[in-house]
């Protein structure tokens, strides 16, 4: 009896042990690794889209990687894009171990960084229904006004000065400045002034965001290897001045009564005003902040930056505003449906430099066969789609700028459409895309419509991006305005917009 077992036994072991070696052989195509490092040498020396590009062109669609010790699968077609985002979604759902959410997000307790789960569940509820609703968006309005008026005044101060405009920065401070009024009703950047502590804050987001892109030892070792690095101390002083600020703003909702409720207020009645409580809430806020103003500034930089290196394009676009909004009043919102140009251009803007490049990593919660292949419980997830919006299988002269190329089709940014995914797709897309897109939409048809734009004398700005928390142009782009109309078509009419 004993020697039967035994034999079962070892029997068993023997075939566990064929399953095994079978499986971890058919791992998806990976080129040659070294120790320790694993495959992180191969990305030295361009951007890590275009890296993984490169091996996507020599190794096929799926590639496996060890970056450091962390095993990755990378994604760079729209079919396994599919397969992971609709077949193996749940599967894909988590999060894997990120520095931004340990040291930036509270342990990962906010909507971006949690892992799937109960909190993550309730998180996305409170979002969806309170915050990113159709109707919601549209209340906002009110907010989009404002900034955009700012913003256009101060363009004209520019051109009354003679001085080019930093279209970053006014992008960048439209966008933080209308999440913050909508999410916990102030505006930190005036026009004259600037809210000293929102511009520490600023710049403490602006170390989050290096932190989250440069390769650091916690994102590439085990657990119990992370003590190892010796950027942890720097980690801990960023958090501890930004939990500062956010904890400030906390208790300044907390000490006041309003009869309209912010959605921070919403934030707090929700989770509770207790220490775990304002974590979540803390951890949610931050998210906000940076997530509703990076790619919404960046973006915005982006589209114009292509309308001035392409007249063509440019003077299409002037055309239809000029038809569809004349030249007596700015851009309202209701006229963003019927530019039907500049949602060609936005699209293949978002095709050719998608702020998103990598889109944020999944985590296998399982072991799953993906493309035929076997990716093991645990294995970290990219999908380049940066690589998808640029292969030639799927697109036609992909390195051409040519918005006509989606006349006719149905193709969106949504994340039903695998061919282009600048915002992600399946339960983790960015749930923030709606709202940001109406920021862009808005801005652009304005600052096109409002003004000439020409690039500063003795300058032609290149379009050589830059891998940072997005795909930026490397160097930031700065621009001369003319107003093309009268002054009080600007200053009596956006309070009409």
């Amino acid at each position: 009896m004993d020697l039967a077992l035994a034999v079962s036994f070892a029997i068993s072991i023997a075939l566990w042990g064929l399953w095994l070696l079978k499986a971890r052989s058919n791992l998806p195509p990976s080129p040659w690794g070294l120790p320790l490092i694993g495959h992180l040498h191969l990305l030295a020396g361009m951007p890590p889209h275009k890296a993984l590009q490169r091996m996507a062109n020599k190794y096929g669609p799926i590639i496996s990687l060890r970056l450091g010790m962390i095993p990755t699968v990378v994604i760079s077609s729209p079919e396994l894009a599919k397969e992971v985002f609709t077949t193996h979604d749940l599967n894909f759902a988590s999060r894997p171990y990120m520095v931004f959410g340990e040291y930036f997000s509270y342990s990962s307790v906010g909507l971006v960084s949690s892992p799937h789960g109960k909190l993550w569940r309730n998180t996305r509820k409170l979002c969806t229904t309170e915050l990113f609703t159709a109707q919601r968006i549209d209340s906002f309005s009110w907010v989009r006004r404002e900034e955009l008026s700012r913003a256009l005044e101060g363009i004209l101060k520019a051109h009354g000065n003679d001085k080019p405009v930093e279209v970053r920065k006014v992008a960048s401070v439209f966008a933080f400045n209308i999440t913050s009024r909508i999410v916990m009703s102030k505006r930190y950047f005036g026009d004259e002034n600037v809210d000293a502590d929102a511009m520490e804050f600023k710049e403490l987001n602006d170390n989050v965001l290096e932190l989250t892109i440069n390769p650091c030892l916690s994102n590439l070792v085990p657990w119990y290897l992370r003590w190892l690095d010796w950027q942890i101390p720097r980690y801990k002083r960023i958090h501890a001045k930004q939990d500062k600020f956010l904890q400030k703003i906390v208790d300044e909702h907390k000490e006041t009564t309003r009869k309209c409720k912010d959605f921070l207020d919403i934030m707090l009645d929700f989770f509770g005003a207790g220490t775990q409580g304002e974590t979540y809430v803390k951890a949610n806020l931050m998210e906000m902040l940076i997530g509703g103003t990076d790619t919404t500034s960046t973006a915005s930089e982006w589209l114009m930056a292509v309308l001035m290196h392409d007249p063509r394009v440019m003077a299409k676009l002037r055309e239809e505003l000029d038809r569809v909004v004349r030249n007596t009043r700015m851009v309202q919102e209701s006229d963003l449906p019927k530019l039907e140009y500049l949602q060609l251009v936005l699209k293949e803007t978002l095709r050719r430099y998608p702020p998103g490049a990598i889109i944020m990593p999944h985590i296998s919660s399982q072991a799953s066969n993906v493309g035929g292949f076997h990716v093991p419980k645990g294995t970290t997830l990219l999908v380049n789609s940066w690589a998808i919006g640029m292969d030639p299988a799927v697109w036609e002269n992909p390195t051409q700028f040519h918005p006509e190329r989606f006349l006719g089709s149905s193709i969106d940014v949504k994340g039903q459409n695998f061919e282009l995914l600048p915002f992600g797709s399946g339960r983790r897309k960015c749930p923030g895309m709606a709202m940001g897109l109406r920021a862009v939409e808005l801005l652009v048809a304005n600052l096109i419509h409002g003004f000439d734009w020409s690039f500063v004398p003795g300058t032609t700005p290149s379009m050589e991006d830059v891998f940072r928390s997005a795909i930026q142009l490397k160097t930031p782009l700065q621009a001369m305005a003319s107003p093309r109309f009268p002054k009080d078509v600007y200053i009596n009419q956006t309070s009409h917009l």
